[in-house]
């Protein structure tokens, strides 16, 4: 087992094996699972747990490699995610100076209308290309009309904004949001509502205010664990 595992997954088809054991042999090979899991090398004398436990053992090893597969493609999306908040907040740093070392007024009106140019046009174009390239480690895990929906949703700007939404939120994990992004989506589609999350159903407009108040539970869930 990887380090900080606590769980693996038993498939239910191998009943077709177990069903053909003793209660006995069932209960060792039972056993003899919980220790390779937990790293205590068994070894059985006993041929029938040997035979019926390799095909488990091979299953298992491939969910581990999985799971260490997908958790380095986490690392790595938390990472660039943290790196484009550092080069965000750097950005917004170098307009405040670009500001103050002009004493002309005349300067000061050029300089903040190249600034703003600079800033509401091609800055966030290029942060919004690098929060999609972001999303990219992430298709394994869903599928791809969902991390669109996401990206529309979290990188919507007006004309005259600066930041992204998701630009504007105190912290913004990108694992945390689409697990609670996915989650939402379930929950509507359980209820069977006729209203789906796109713009083709409840308009951009509808469709934002809807995922406004679900992000809004998300960040008072953030609080309530925070307390």
């Amino acid at each position: 087992m990887a380090q900080d595992k606590k769980s693996f997954i038993l498939y239910s088809d191998l009943i077709h094996t177990v069903k053909h054991l003793t209660n006995e042999q069932a209960g060792d090979l039972f056993k003899h699972i919980l220790e390779y899991v937990n790293d205590n090398d068994p070894v059985s004398e006993n041929p029938i747990t040997n035979i019926a436990f390799e095909p488990i053992k091979q299953q298992l090893k491939r969910d581990l490699k999985k799971f260490e597969d997908v958790k380095v493609k986490r690392s790595i999306a938390g990472k660039a995610s943290a790196e484009k908040r550092k080069q965000n907040s750097t950005n917004s740093t170098s307009v405040k100076s670009v500001k103050q070392t002009s004493t002309n007024p005349t300067d000061n009106v050029n300089v903040n209308d190249n600034v703003n140019v600079i800033v509401n046009v091609n800055d966030i174009n290029k942060r919004k290309e690098e929060f999609k390239n972001s999303l990219t480690p992430f298709l394994e895990l869903y599928n791809k009309d969902l991390l669109n929906e996401f990206f529309s949703y979290w990188a919507e700007a007006g004309l005259k904004d600066r930041k992204m939404r998701f630009e504007k939120e105190k912290s913004f994990g990108l694992d945390r949001r689409l697990i609670t992004w996915k989650k939402n989506k379930d929950k509507w589609s359980n209820e069977n509502k006729k209203q789906t999350f796109s713009e083709e159903v409840l308009g951009q407009e509808k469709a934002n205010q809807l995922m406004d108040l679900l992000n809004q539970n998300d960040n008072i869930n953030d609080q309530k664990n925070l307390l």
